[in-house]
């Protein structure tokens, strides 16, 4: 059996206890500097049993993961290793690891080994009271080890990965923290640019009527826990930035195109290009088939014959908006550009 402890028991703690423990054949020991935290797992069934002392918590621990956010991580690596026995894996579940893994080469004593990892369960919990153990059910799970780990200590994390029913992908820490930055960072920046310009305008009282889904939307990342945005972008600020230029590149592309009266409407200016790719790259996300790539030679469609007819009477554009029909062989994935006259 496997001695488990889990530090921090917010929404991915307590779920991963709840998920651990639903298998059997593991103890899990919990710790959380927030009593009220401690007491709601263990009531919630995702520990065995909680510890109010952090040594407690890990002196009997074969596996430590950190559920912290990710600027506490230090303090937590400095606070636990001198308790730690020899032999112990230590992982955690930050969306940065650049910046865990110096840490933890920094802390950690001889004989423990840290291996990375980060649940991407892309579940909407957002409380500690609303934790699962099935929201890492056929999730990925980055799984980022360094150089120095050994097979025994990154079975032992991968084990604990399949054991929550999730699947372990083996990341470079570089690789992993640009695509973290760019899929949960970013998200995070937009939402809560969206909501601060919005927000403080003088007519935001009047606006905030108007408020529906799309903006509820775009702004639902800003209602993650401020702490936790804060320390994730600090701690990977570097890959953020990179992300924040390219967003600001696109931007400025389409606010000149805004301000263009001679593309602002043309079908093939800026403005439509950024809607069509957009909802192109979206279409192939909820398809699967986002990584792979599309085909960078396709042609203009050709009109049918019973557009090519109705053009003689009644000019291509009418044409092109009559004659429109579902095409059995259209790749759902491709926008109609001839929509866009």
């Amino acid at each position: 059996m496997t001695n488990y402890t889990i530090i921090g028991l917010g929404r991915i703690g307590t779920s991963l206890g709840m998920a651990i423990r639903s298998k059997g054949d593991a103890k899990v020991t919990g710790y959380d500097a927030d009593n009220d935290a401690q007491s709601l797992a263990q009531r919630m069934g995702a520990v065995d049993d909680i510890e109010w002392n952090i040594d407690k918590a890990v002196e009997k621990a074969d596996v430590v993961v950190v559920a912290t956010p990710a600027g506490s991580i230090y303090d937590v690596f400095d606070g636990v290793a001198r308790y730690l026995k020899q032999d112990t894996v230590v992982t955690d579940t930050s969306p940065t690891k650049r910046a865990v893994m110096e840490w933890a080469n920094e802390l950690l004593p001889a004989g423990v080994t840290y291996v990375g990892g980060n649940p991407l369960t892309g579940a909407a919990i957002r409380e500690q009271k609303e934790s699962s153990g099935y929201i890492f059910h056929n999730a990925k799970w980055a799984v980022v080890a360094p150089p120095t780990a050994g097979n025994k200590a990154i079975q032992a994390v991968t084990d604990m990965i399949e054991h929550v029913g999730a699947k372990p992908v083996f990341m470079d820490p570089h690789e992993h923290d640009s695509f973290s930055a760019a899929t949960t960072g970013l998200p995070a920046v937009v939402s809560a640019a969206v909501m601060n310009s919005v927000s403080t305008s003088p007519s935001w009282a009047e606006i905030s009527r108007f408020v529906g889904q799309d903006f509820d939307n775009i702004t639902s990342p800003s209602t993650g826990d401020p702490a936790s945005l804060q320390s994730s972008a600090a701690t990977n600020a570097d890959m953020l930035a990179h992300w924040i230029d390219q967003l600001i590149e696109r931007f400025q592309a389409i606010r000149a195109g805004l301000l263009d009266d001679e593309v602002r409407f043309a079908s093939d200016g800026v403005l439509a290009d950024s809607f069509v790719q957009a909802w192109e790259q979206r279409a192939r996300l909820e398809a699967g088939v986002a990584d792979r790539r599309p085909d960078s030679e396709e042609r203009a469609p050709i009109p049918s014959s019973s557009e090519s007819m109705m053009g003689l009477f009644f000019g291509s554009r009418i044409a092109k908006v009559m004659g429109r029909g579902s095409d059995p062989k259209k790749d759902s994935t491709k926008y109609d550009r001839r929509k866009m006259n």
